[in-house]
């Protein structure tokens, strides 16, 4: 019986020697795993912060992008506004000129802009030379500077038309509705001449009438 007692006393004292250590090693699994979560969870963390900081940093060059779009945008609107205010500006002077009848041209032809290369590109060679007087089609007569810079332009043709879109031919009274009031009126010896300033009174065209019928045109410079 003694010895039956110390037998199970034994295997008792066994048995709890080794619950014991497989209490342990639980016990270090547990932390071993506790240990891989948290490394696990500090990594996703890491990897949560990495892109939120790209996701920032994308954000931010895509304001700043957007930003200078935005920027050249109003700078080019600003330049295509200030373009558009100049030609309004040019086009309201050029109407201006037209409607005051100052505009001084004969057959296409500017005094002091019209250059001879011009003159020759609209009607071909001068069919007559004399110096610095040339004959063009139709007796259209063209005077040039030293600089081959067109001077004065006569017509006594129906041809060409005047910078307010008189021709020769033209009755006297319509000089009114065409031009309005003349500059100057001059009695000659056989007609009447009227005279017109351009806008800025460089330059003069004078429509030369007999019998009440605009009979020559003369642009020049003055």
């Amino acid at each position: 019986m003694k010895k039956t007692f110390a037998v199970l006393m034994l295997a008792a004292m066994l048995f709890s020697a080794g619950c014991g250590n497989t209490m342990d090693g639980a016990k270090k699994d547990a932390q071993d795993a506790a240990a891989k979560v948290e490394q696990k969870a500090n990594e996703a963390k890491d990897a949560a912060t990495a892109k939120v900081d790209e996701a920032k940093d994308a954000a931010t060059q895509a304001a700043d992008a957007a930003k200078d779009t935005a920027n050249q945008a109003a700078d080019t609107a600003k330049e295509t506004a200030d373009a558009a205010k100049d030609a309004a500006a040019t086009a309201i002077n050029e109407a201006a000129d037209a409607v005051n009848g100052r505009v001084v041209a004969l057959g296409g032809l500017m005094p002091g802009s019209t250059s001879l290369d011009d003159v020759k590109a609209m009607f071909g060679e001068a069919t007559e030379v004399n110096g610095k007087v040339m004959t063009f089609v139709d007796g259209l007569k063209v005077t040039v500077d030293d600089a081959n810079k067109v001077k004065t332009i006569t017509t006594t043709s129906p041809s060409f038309d005047s910078g307010d879109g008189v021709y020769v031919g033209d009755a006297d009274y319509a000089l009114n509705e065409y031009c309005g009031p003349a500059d100057a009126i001059r009695q000659v010896s056989d007609g009447v001449e009227y005279e017109y300033n351009s806008g800025d009174r460089k330059s003069v065209v004078i429509y030369k009438a007999t019998n009440g019928i605009i009979s020559e045109i003369t642009c020049s410079l003055k």
